[in-house]
């Protein structure tokens, strides 16, 4: 058995937040992920020379002001990373009581965001802004004043003590906005029933809850942050962030095994002692982070009868959110609606949340490298309509309960039945585009579904629950998850212990991970401080941003295959991809590290390869012709090593 201080399962933002702030104190830490890249729901793929969102799209946390989450870690870590601000957060298209669409664009300025409430509400748009006014001092006044960035669970009782001593009146509405619900907190501000009905939308749009299901401080914060803070995209997609954080990681001596999937979390003298993966290869630990969702991590990875049986119960009973479909494509520029934004969201359901809401994303508007000339990648998410479609489970004519989408370890999962039902699905979605913006199926020139099935198979959410637990009421932010668990030496993070959706929750369940175990050991913690220099840079619209050494710029045209063919086919089995993507992200520690473990004695492998076998395999010749330089990239990284090494 091999040992390590600490093993952290899963390279999701919040795994990865954890172990780059961990390794920066100083600590060996191992992170484990079954995938072949880091990021989770906060990355991307290549198809065809085109960079795909995979889910995250529209990040909050990156502002001077407000909820700053990303800033923070990246200041932290010290990891530059360009940013693109949206001009607005999204356009909605509304229907309003006609059922005529009113498209709401939603501005940062607050003023101009009336100006366009004004337009489905002429008679309430002055009930709308009494309302954003209260909301803002609330956010303003009890949320973005505790300016921390860990969860209360995770605060040290004599600061919360000290805290309600010198602002007890704050403190006892911070409270008490925990536990109360959105709609409680509107009511007696809003009298029009139309109003209601809008914030709805916002609030399931924002994480699949209505106003009666979501928490007031989480409404609070959802409805607020956009004209604080602002919603960005970083330049080369979501797996620059996710990344740069792999970058700190190995910069501060920590290292990720890719590929490797934990079967179980081993138990020694009644802590967790480490891992064993499905390989039959254990690992030993002294602290175990764990960074999936809380059914995993209870249900699966813990010895049978280890867990409480309170604490089993109250999993099981947990809700998820909703399951999730999104369709991935590239469209012709001709078929993206004049002066569309990189983020529409398009409501088909004022009355409830159903699979006739998605959201549409043109990242490439942001940032055109995304796409070759002439085309933009989109990406399409939102519920998931029946398994099969509504006359398959006879949802049309109301005949029961409708069919889920299978498991992936159902045989179903690789069936012509689930391949139609994938197709049906694609072509559901599409539809609810063409009706708001006819032409736009004519011009997709590719196109790919992720169904519930494909989300819990790559990223072990169930059954497509993109955001684990529900965030609602009797699930909201004391009632879940600690990053303390029930087991000593057993840490969580992830959206299974944070409030709200989206990327600065789960960093913040990383920092707050990290924070707990630093303290158990008596170790400086991370707390919300000042610092002298900004490495998060927001650039213009357009603009590259990102980019690698000019001496590697071919790496980013690495298509990041997940069959890696190039490393099949190398004698020394380097593992390219792996080395052309941390190139890209200017992590060169972390390059020559994967380039040095094919090494034979400290040789560099590439010196009595004949052939060349990786560039006549490599995907990119398929795409333009011609294959990524690889020999000569990995020649140009074991050169600038030694070239260091040599000063």
């Amino acid at each position: 058995m091999s040992e390590r201080d600490i093993i952290v399962i899963g390279a999701g933002l919040g795994g990865l937040t954890a172990a780059a702030l961990l390794a920066k104190r100083g600590l060996d830490v191992l992170v484990v992920e079954r995938n072949c890249g880091p990021g989770g729901s906060c990355s991307a793929f290549r198809r065809e020379g085109r960079t795909l969102d995979l889910g995250a799209a529209m990040l909050f946390g990156f502002g001077e002001r407000g909820f700053n989450p990303h800033r923070f870690v990246m200041n932290e870590l010290e990891e530059g990373l360009d940013v693109y601000r949206h001009e607005a957060m999204y356009r909605l298209h509304y229907p309003d009581s006609s059922g005529r669409d009113r498209p709401v664009v939603f501005w940062p300025e607050s003023e101009r965001f009336f100006d366009e409430l004004a337009k489905l509400f002429p008679r309430s748009i002055g009930e709308v802004k009494s309302l954003y006014r209260d909301l803002e001092k609330l956010y303003g006044g009890i949320i973005s004043a505790n300016s921390v960035f860990l969860s209360p669970a995770e605060t040290p009782k004599e600061e919360l003590l000290a805290g309600l001593l010198r602002h007890p009146i704050t403190q006892a509405r911070l409270l008490s906005l925990l536990s109360k619900s959105a709609l409680s907190l509107m009511r007696g501000r809003v009298r029009d029933e139309a109003v209601f009905r809008f914030f709805d939308k916002l609030t399931s749009t924002y994480s699949y809850t209505t106003l009666e299901e979501t928490p007031a401080a989480l409404a609070i914060t959802m409805f607020v942050e956009n004209h604080v803070g602002g919603s960005y995209y970083p330049a080369g997609s979501p797996m620059m962030l996710a990344s740069r954080l792999e970058k700190a990681l190995e910069k501060y001596g920590g290292s990720i095994r890719y590929d490797s999937t934990v079967a179980r979390i081993t138990v020694e003298g009644g802590r967790a002692s480490g891992v064993e993966l499905e390989s039959g290869e254990s690992i030993g630990a002294r602290d175990v982070v764990f960074g999936g969702t809380v059914w995993d991590l209870y249900e699966r990875l813990l010895p049978p009868g280890l867990v409480p049986p309170e604490l089993s119960r109250k999993v099981k009973s947990l809700v998820p959110s909703y399951p999730s479909s999104v369709l991935y494509g590239a469209v012709e520029d001709s078929a993206v609606p004049t002066g569309a934004f990189p983020v529409e969201m398009l409501i088909g359901n004022t009355e409830r949340i159903d699979s006739s809401d998605v959201t549409l994303y043109f990242s490439s508007l942001e940032d055109p490298s995304l796409s070759p000339p002439g085309t933009q990648v989109f990406m399409l998410i939102g519920p998931a309509g029946p398994y099969g479609g509504a006359e398959a489970n006879g949802a049309a004519s109301g005949g029961g309960r409708e069919r889920p989408w299978p498991a992936p370890a159902d045989p179903e999962y690789r069936s012509g039945r689930y391949a139609r039902a994938k197709e049906i699905e694609a072509e559901r979605m599409l539809d609810l585009v063409e009706r708001r913006f006819p032409g736009f199926k004519a011009g997709v020139v590719f196109s790919e579904l992720g169904s519930p099935t494909t989300i819990e198979r790559y990223l072990l959410k169930r059954g497509g629950a993109v955001a684990g637990p529900k965030s609602c009421m009797g699930q909201e932010l004391m009632n879940r998850q600690e990053a303390t668990t029930f087991l000593p030496g057993l840490w969580a993070c992830g959206e299974s212990t944070v409030m709200g959706t989206g990327t600065p929750a789960v960093t913040i369940s990383g920092i707050s991970a990290a924070t707990a175990l630093l303290r158990s050991r008596g170790l400086p913690e991370y707390r919300a401080r000042t610092f002298e220099r900004q490495y998060v840079r927001i650039i213009p619209r357009g603009t590259p941003g990102n980019r690698p050494r000019p001496a590697f710029a071919e790496s980013a045209r690495c298509q990041w295959c997940e069959a890696t063919p190039c490393r099949e086919t190398c004698p020394a089995g380097i593992d390219v991809m792996g080395i052309m993507r941390r190139l890209e992200a200017d992590n060169l520690v972390g390059a020559r590290a994967r380039l040095r473990e094919a090494a034979s004695e400290g040789s560099f492998p590439c010196v009595s390869c004949a052939g060349r076998p990786c560039l006549s395999v490599c995907a990119r010749h398929e795409v333009d012709g011609r294959p990524v330089p690889i020999p000569d990239l990995l020649s140009a990284l074991e050169s600038s090593a030694r070239s260091e090494e040599g000063r």
